[in-house]
């Protein structure tokens, strides 16, 4: 055993110098290390692309339920206290993301990627119908539990996409995924709301948004399992499962995630079930304050390996990517549940009527991502882009804090600007982030990110719940000239901006854009020497 682990060590360490540095980016010639045929794409690859990009619809399918909340908390609730459970509905799934994410990322790394995406969508069958058939709230939060499971094995299919394709044609090949995803976003926006207005008895029509969504995980997991055959990954050829098994700190991931977990029950909790100075919500927002900067401490200072392997910061680009990753979190994931809530006060309870309002954001943020990854694949360059994005959002979000009730038409301009921007947001940096680590951590990378998009969605939400438990009850009727609404947009608009400035020390990854195929779909030399 020590012998097979020196050569896997020694495998790697022949990688990471076949990657000689060029200003902080790891480089891979286009024809070093490779077989020297060219590699050719067919339809294998397009084809496992449609299928994999079907794992990115499950995971953006299974928001669309949030917008409904409101609906789902009516039938639902027994008693005062349920309302305030409703926050959990979202975050219980985004929690176990959270937590999962790491876990899922750093073995397929290992053990490969292909079965915790079929997995997780079973999974997310059986969260869709426990939701779906729910009697009472905790049922809901109990099923997006399984579901948010589900969705930490499936975004696992965003770096198998990246993989299949050659580095240079990443871009083009996220664009369409993204696209498709938003596309389905668009549907099941109004599907959820076609359902919930053709509920005449009471019964929540939103029940079979979810079964709609279990059907998707069902197809998407029969589809990836007879496409998708990926050679072994490189970090696991030969090491034996128990020893795989023990290189992800298991500890220290649910230590983080009860970090979290500790913050979002005390800015819940604050000033809806209890005052913010009870101890109550103080003590939760200590342990998880505390918790946290342990967690830091540790992972800096204390290991190598840990959840955030010390090889993804060889250049900035990866702290600074995670860091728009989480406000673009709460940019996509948030706005489903503020911008939908506060339709549904400001304009119209009608279902339909919310996911009309609400569809030139979902619009714009689908067909945006076809020009972002096309502009990146042609000009190699993306540093301007996303700065620009990021500050075009930066200015529509503050303007949406103008809205009130009689301002529709302003609602549906701003929100179409502010979806152009999320377009960029949402499909650049996963590519960049992916081009600036070593392509062996590919796993760990991608399901990190989506971590922090998860995170940025749960602190977006949990704030925004706490700001509408505590002011928004207080007003009866249309809530015009409620001061809380515009000061949440002015908040995320800072938060963006910052983002901005932060995202101009980001540097390029021009070098990396080339013709390496970390795993090639298609028969070829390069294929025979991955499976070797």
């Amino acid at each position: 055993m020590a012998d097979i682990k020196r050569e896997a060590d020694t495998e790697v360490i022949h990688i990471e110098k076949a990657h000689p540095i060029s200003d902080g980016i790891e480089v891979l010639a286009e024809n070093e290390d490779e077989p020297q045929s060219p590699y050719q794409l067919g339809w294998k690859t397009l084809l496992v692309l449609f299928t994999l990009s079907m794992g990115n619809v499950c995971a953006a399918l299974s928001n669309t339920t949030n917008t409904t909340i409101k609906f789902q908390a009516a039938t639902l609730a027994r008693s005062s206290s349920d309302p305030a459970l409703a926050s959990w509905i979202v975050n219980g799934s985004f929690l176990v993301v959270l937590a999962m994410g790491p876990i899922f990322g750093s073995l397929s790394d290992r053990l490969g990627k292909k079965w915790f995406l079929v997995g997780g969508c079973f999974i997310g069958v059986v969260g869709s119908i426990v939701s779906g058939s729910a009697h009472k709230i905790q049922d809901v939060i109990g099923g997006n539990i399984m579901t948010g499971f589900a969705n930490a094995g499936r975004i696992l299919s965003i770096s198998c996409i990246q993989e299949i394709m050659p580095n240079k044609l990443r871009p083009w090949a996220i664009e369409v995924s993204q696209a498709m995803a938003s596309v389905f976003v668009v549907l099941g926006t109004f599907t959820a709301a076609a359902f919930v207005r053709a509920d005449t008895g009471g019964a929540g029509g939103w029940r079979w948004a979810y079964y709609f969504n279990g059907f998707i995980y069902g197809f998407t997991a029969v589809a990836v399992s007879v496409t998708y055959f990926p050679p072994r990954p490189l970090l696991g050829r030969h090491q034996f499962l128990q020893d795989i098994f023990s290189q992800v700190d298991y500890f220290n991931i649910f230590f983080m995630s009860g970090s979290f977990a500790s913050l979002i029950i005390g800015l819940t909790w604050g000033g809806s079930t209890y005052g913010w100075n009870s101890s109550h919500v103080t003590a939760p927002l200590s342990v998880g304050c505390v918790g946290l900067l342990v967690f830091g401490i540790y992972e800096a200072f204390v290991i190598k390996e840990g959840i955030f392997d010390h090889r993804l910061f060889q250049t900035m680009n990866f702290p600074i990517l995670l860091f728009v990753c989480t406000i673009d979190g709460m940019l996509l994931l948030g706005v489903n549940v503020l911008y939908s809530q506060e339709i549904f006060d400001l304009f119209s309870q009608n279902a339909v009527r919310i996911a009309v309002i609400l569809s030139p954001y979902l619009i714009t943020s689908t067909f945006g991502c076809i020009p972002a990854g096309w502009i990146m694949a042609s000009t190699k360059s993306y540093r301007v882009l996303l700065v620009s994005a990021l500050f075009w959002c930066s200015l529509f979000t503050g303007l949406m804090g103008l809205i009130d009730s009689s301002r529709l038409s302003w609602a549906y301009a701003f929100s179409t600007l502010f979806g152009i921007g999320t377009a960029v947001t949402t499909t650049i940096p996963i590519v960049a982030l992916a081009l600036s680590i070593p392509s062996y951590l590919i796993g760990t990378a991608a399901t990190i990110s989506v971590s922090c998009r998860a995170l940025g969605g749960i602190i977006g939400i949990t704030i925004f719940t706490a700001i509408y438990n505590n002011k928004y009850a207080a007003y009866v009727g249309p809530i015009a000239n409620d001061p809380t609404a515009p000061f949440v947009w002015i908040t995320v608009a800072v938060l963006v901006m910052i983002n901005g400035i932060v995202a101009c020390f980001l540097k390029s990854v021009a070098p990396m854009m080339n013709k390496h195929v970390e795993s090639a779909p298609e028969k070829s030399e390069v294929r025979q020497a991955q499976l070797a």
